[in-house]
């Protein structure tokens, strides 16, 4: 496909622009300096022909909805097609009328490339052409990653594949490592495989931890219904306890309002029109007052303020006068300075015409010479520097090309015969694999080292410690069946001591605190038990038995007998009374002692329980050290111990593992020791001195030192010899171009002397004598226009002044004949000033009796509604208590304000009714008082301190029942499969989950590492020898014969690889190439490609942006020929903003070049 027309409608910067390209060019150049909108024609192109992207940096002179673009193509076949593209979603491609045409009308012209084929393939600029020959260094001229970096335009293939191999070698490879993904989490399900296998679940005392959780509960459920029965009376009294305030308030505000029973009742509506009535009486009666104020004031200042006439009828006179001072003024500074400049333009033209030669001013003006002759003489001024310039520059590339030429001769001469290396280095290839094995040999010797020592460490922290890895396998040592049972035993036996131990440690604690309880009761005063009752009882009936005896006797009882039986009996009475006064204390002492009883015997118990269980644990462990007798070691608790054989199963398979390490070692070195008699020859043959005491790596790498030395005093041999021959062509291209430079010159004399008659001047004249006359008649239109222009101006100005004059002549003698002797701009501003002052007094006048006038109706307004608001305060004050209808507004605010207050009272009883209804729960007023009438607030008080220690006491059983409970359930949770087995079974699950996903991993980035090198191989295999043979034609020609084309050569592991084959002989790898020779390669590659693509699909245009840069001019020169070269199957076109590009071009190519400028 070729570009026929493009048409920038409306894109960038662009309006109506066509570029039209010329069918039979081999090449296009399309030429334009910076800014001059390249750029944007080279986005044009890739809009054009696939679409407009959704966001587009060419919107930002024309709407995008107008952006338009338009071309004619034609397919190889002579096919046309005119169309336009405009800017949308959907049938973009339309005809020159706007109507729509097929989506794929471009396809059979496109020949299937993408919009991103085409840029990457189809277009190239410097950048890209500089980094295209690094990528060719960076895989080594590997031929088939460089054949597919030019052809598709994608770099960076080999990093990339070796980016993908890393990556999937980090999650897998046949040797296992533990850096590698794929083994950590086979590792990880491995633990935890054997983690479920150890732990599962158990029976045990499943019934009794079931009773036990039942009990708890039924305590649970009786110990909340009593603690919902105190949360109810608690409730009862603290409501009592919020109400009882809000109730004394209410009774206050009962009193307050009887206590104003006199005053009649009244709505509260009427009481808020009455409010209204007085407060509009009271605004009405102000605003009367107020308005009579200024009513007085506003007349007082109208009648001050007179008023004057006079000057009123000439008030556009004096104003238009007035506005004509300010120019007056201007007139008379500016006349004198423009009489002046007027003068000096004169002296100027005279100057002006002394310089150029002409007898008068009549003549200077019309002898000027035109435009065109003026240009003329320019443009030939220009070429004459020019020409001159480029004789000097010319001169001085001359004398370099033969410095450079001598130099490159002395250093062929000098560097004598060298010797060609290929032979060595074919016979280094079979060693191209010992530097890996000497390498894997070291690794593989510092990772036999670094296991055993690991091994080492392993087996030492081990406990108990392991002296020799290799005695384990040996050892008798108990199943893991049996670590399992053992574990189970002793595990079992500890949780019953740990739960018996918390039921004995729960019991004495109860006990302690029913002990304190006591203590802290017996402290205060002596309790009245029953048993100091029975005590004091029986005392007082002993001594009453006495004096009983003696008065059946007839006997009389002495003194001390009877004060005996009175201190016995009162004792006795006192401790009756104090036991009834204090049953409730007397009741909680009996029930603590009872309850210590009980808590004893329990203590008892639970440490007679506790010493069973350390006994079945101290037989338990006994027969655990028992089992690991015959293996001579001190074990540790079966948990560890279980550890402890998986470690020492992993240090046997671990010792297996280095064995095999060291077997692969002894076979590195084997094949290591057979490359010294080879590395022994390759020594004489490169001139190097015996050395049989080096290493082997040491001596190879001395070899290959050896012939990379001798490959670079080759290889810059030839080069200096190619350098040579185009030295030698630039001298003689440079004495042509000198030649050239000499008939120009002569062509330049002749029109310089034609082309200076016009200006007067003699035909031997130089270029600065013209250009200085040329600045002279420059200057001559400017200065005869600037002096017609300023007498023009200095005529108006005297006119103007004059008209001013009269004007304010007339105004004096009319208004202010006082004025008569002062200056015209003086007495207009004072006349001006006067009006100015009369006019503000008649201003003001006006305004003062407009205000006279609104104060007079004002005064009439606030009386009117003074009226009205009296009688509707009457008519108000009549509905309700006729009595005060004439009372005088003071005694109607009296009644209001006893009205209002009682109604705020009222208002503010309600509200605290409502807060007594909030405090109350809902419950009736009544209840609530009869409920405070039986309870006094100390007795309130009193009774919830006693519930809040019942409930205190009530907490702590819940905890203690709580505590059993959950010890109880969390043992249940245990024998049910523990959170252990659970634990290890979500290790496993995530460990396959992670398997899947490294190896789903290591598939993807495998398969795509396989995929990348086979397409470049079959890139290689398919098109490898025409594309090198025709990329090596045009790479001749690109380096003017600097090269003769292209090889092919092979590294140690026979991949192929590019190299340039010299004209004088010889190889230079890709790696040897200067920069500038490689962007030539990677062009020549890039476009062989294309000429191979044009002869199996059709074609799109080649698009260079700059390529050439960073060329100098042979080699841009050599380039072109290269674009043009391929021009007969693509369309090659080439953007640049280099001048000089185009005319190498037009001088090289002639009539096949196409250039064109924006």
């Amino acid at each position: 496909m070729r570009l026929i027309r493009l048409a920038l409608e409306r894109y960038g910067a662009f309006t109506d622009r066509t570029v039209s390209f010329r069918p039979d060019a081999r090449l296009h150049v399309v030429l334009g300096a910076n800014e001059a909108g390249k750029s944007t024609a080279l986005a044009a192109v890739t809009d054009l022909l696939f679409g407009f992207e959704k966001t587009t940096r060419y919107a930002f002179l024309h709407d995008m909805p107008l952006l338009r673009l338009g071309a004619e193509v034609e397919a190889a076949d002579g096919r046309r097609l005119a169309f336009r593209r405009r800017k949308g979603n959907t049938r973009t491609l339309i005809d020159a009328d706007e109507a729509p045409l097929a989506d794929d009308a471009l396809a059979p012209f496109l020949g299937g490339i993408s919009r991103t084929v085409f840029c990457r393939a189809f277009g190239l600029d410097a950048g890209s052409l500089r980094a295209g020959g690094r990528e060719m260094v960076d895989v080594e001229g590997e031929v088939g990653a460089s054949l597919f970096a030019a052809g598709s335009g994608l770099r960076g293939l080999t990093e990339l594949q070796s980016a993908l191999d890393a990556e999937a070698e980090g999650i897998f490879a046949p040797r296992q490592a533990k850096h590698r993904t794929f083994y950590q989490a086979l590792e990880r399900h491995e633990t935890a495989r054997k983690a479920i296998r150890e732990k599962g679940l158990r029976a045990g005392d499943w019934r009794a931890l079931n009773d036990e959780i039942a009990a708890a509960a039924e305590k649970l459920d009786g110990l909340r219904a009593e603690t919902q029965r105190i949360a109810t009376e608690r409730a009862r009294l603290e409501r009592l306890k919020r109400a009882r305030p809000i109730v004394a308030e209410i009774d206050v505000l009962d009193h307050r309002i009887a206590a104003d029973s006199g005053l009649a009742e009244a709505d509260a509506a009427w009481i808020e029109r009455l409010g209204a009535a007085l407060e509009s009486c009271r605004k009405a009666e102000a605003e009367a007052a107020r308005t009579d104020a200024a009513l007085t004031r506003a007349r007082g200042e109208a009648e001050s303020v007179p008023v004057e006439a006079a000057l009123i009828l000439h008030t556009e006179e004096i104003l238009a006068a007035f506005s004509g001072t300010k120019e007056f003024e201007k007139g008379g500074t500016d006349l004198p300075r423009i009489e002046g400049d007027a003068h000096k333009v004169g002296l100027d033209l005279e100057r002006l015409r002394a310089r150029i030669g002409v007898p008068d001013l009549a003549s200077l003006e019309a002898g000027q010479p035109t435009d065109a002759a003026r240009a003329r003489v320019e443009r030939l001024i220009r070429d004459g520097r020019a020409l001159a310039a480029a004789e000097e520059q010319i001169a001085r590339d001359g004398a370099a090309a033969q410095a450079e030429r001598d130099r490159l001769a002395r250093e062929v001469e000098a560097a004598g015969a060298t010797h060609d290396p290929t032979p060595l280095r074919e016979d280094l290839k079979p060693l191209a694999k010992l530097h890996e094995r000497i390498a894997a040999h070291e690794a593989l010797e510092t990772a036999i080292r670094r296991e055993a020592a690991l091994l080492r460490n392993q087996a030492g922290r081990l406990s108990p410690p392991v002296a020799d890895t290799a005695v384990l396998a040996r050892l008798p040592l108990p199943a893991a069946d049996t670590v399992a049972r053992y574990r189970t035993l002793l595990d079992g036996k500890r949780r019953e001591h740990e739960r018996a131990a918390d039921r004995r440690d729960a019991a004495h604690s109860q006990a302690a605190s029913t002990r304190d309880r006591l203590r802290e009761r017996e402290a205060g005063r002596p309790i009245a038990t029953q048993e100091r009752l029975d005590a004091a009882r029986t005392a007082r009936d002993a001594a009453f038995a006495l004096l009983r005896d003696a008065l059946a006797a007839g006997r009389t009882a002495g003194p001390g007998a009877i004060a005996v039986y009175e201190r016995a009996l009162f004792e006795a009475d006192r401790l009756a009374d104090a036991r009834a006064a204090d049953a409730a204390r007397v009741a909680a002492h009996a029930a603590d002692l009872d309850r210590l009883a009980a808590e004893d015997a329990a203590c008892a118990a639970a440490d007679r329980v506790l010493a069973g269980i350390v006994q079945d644990v101290a037989e338990g462990e006994a027969a655990w050290r028992e089992a690991w007798r015959p293996a001579g070691l001190v074990p540790g608790p079966p948990a560890e111990m279980a550890a402890w054989l998986t470690e020492t199963e992993n240090l046997i398979e671990a010792e297996q593992r280095l064995a095999e390490q060291r077997i692969e070692r002894d076979r590195l070195s084997a094949r290591i020791e057979a490359a010294r008699a080879p590395l022994a020859g390759l020594f004489a043959r490169a001139g190097l001195d015996p050395a049989p005491d080096l290493e082997v790596g040491q001596a190879l790498e001395r070899v290959e030192t050896r012939v990379a030395t001798l490959a670079s005093r080759w290889e810059a041999n030839l080069q200096t010899a190619g350098l040579l021959r185009a030295a030698a062509a630039t001298a003689q291209r440079l004495d042509a171009a000198l030649a050239e430079t000499e008939a120009r010159r002569a062509a330049w004399q002749a029109e310089w002397a034609e082309a200076l008659r016009p200006l007067g001047l003699a035909a031997g004249a130089r270029p600065d004598e013209a250009e200085s006359a040329l600045e002279a008649w420059r200057a001559v239109p400017d200065r005869l226009t600037a002096r017609a222009d300023l007498q023009r101006r200095a005529t108006g100005l005297r006119r103007d002044r004059e008209a001013f004059r009269v004007t304010a002549a007339s105004l004096v003698d009319a208004l202010a004949p006082d004025l008569a002797g002062t200056s015209p701009t003086a007495a207009v501003r004072t006349l001006h000033d006067r009006l100015v002052a009369t006019q503000a007094r008649a201003a003001r006048r006006a305004e003062l009796d407009r205000r006279l006038a609104d104060s007079e109706e004002a005064a009439q307004a606030a009386a009117g509604l003074h009226a009205a608001a009296r009688a509707e305060l009457t008519r108000q004050i009549a509905q309700t208590m006729p009595d005060l209808a004439a009372a005088p507004i003071a005694g109607i605010e009296v009644v209001f304000g006893r009205l209002n207050t009682r109604e705020s009272l009222r208002a503010e009883r309600l509200r605290l009714r409502g807060s007594l209804a909030g405090a109350a729960d809902g419950l009736p007023e009544a209840e609530i008082r009869a409920g405070l009438d039986a309870l006094p607030p100390e007795a309130v008080e009193a009774e919830l301190a006693r519930l809040a220690m019942e409930a205190e006491e009530q907490a702590e059983r819940g905890q203690v029942i709580y505590a059993d409970r959950d010890r109880a359930e969390r043992r249940r949770a245990e024998l049910e499969g523990g959170s252990g087995a659970e634990l290890a079974a979500a290790e496993r699950k995530a460990a396959e989950a992670d398997l899947q996903a490294a190896s789903r991993s290591w598939a993807v980035l495998r398969l795509a590492g396989l995929m990348l090198g086979q397409a470049v191989a079959r890139h290689r295999a398919g098109q490898q020898d025409p594309l090198v043979a025709r990329a090596g034609a045009l790479f001749r020609a690109l380096t003017g014969g600097g090269f003769a084309g292209l090889a092919q050569t092979y590294d140690e592991a026979d991949t192929p690889k590019l190299a340039g084959q010299r004209a004088g002989g010889g190889l230079v790898g890709i790696e040897g190439m200067s920069e500038g020779t490689r962007d030539q390669l990677y062009l020549a590659l890039r476009l062989a490609y294309l000429e191979d693509y044009a002869g199996r699909a059709e074609p799109a245009p080649f698009i260079g942006d700059d390529l050439f840069s960073t060329f100098d001019e042979a080699r841009t020169g050599y380039g072109l020929d290269a674009l043009a070269e391929i021009g007969a199957s693509v369309q090659p076109i080439l953007f640049t903003h280099h001048r000089h590009v185009a005319e190498i071009a037009r001088d090289r190519l002639g009539d096949a070049v196409d250039v064109l400028e924006l």
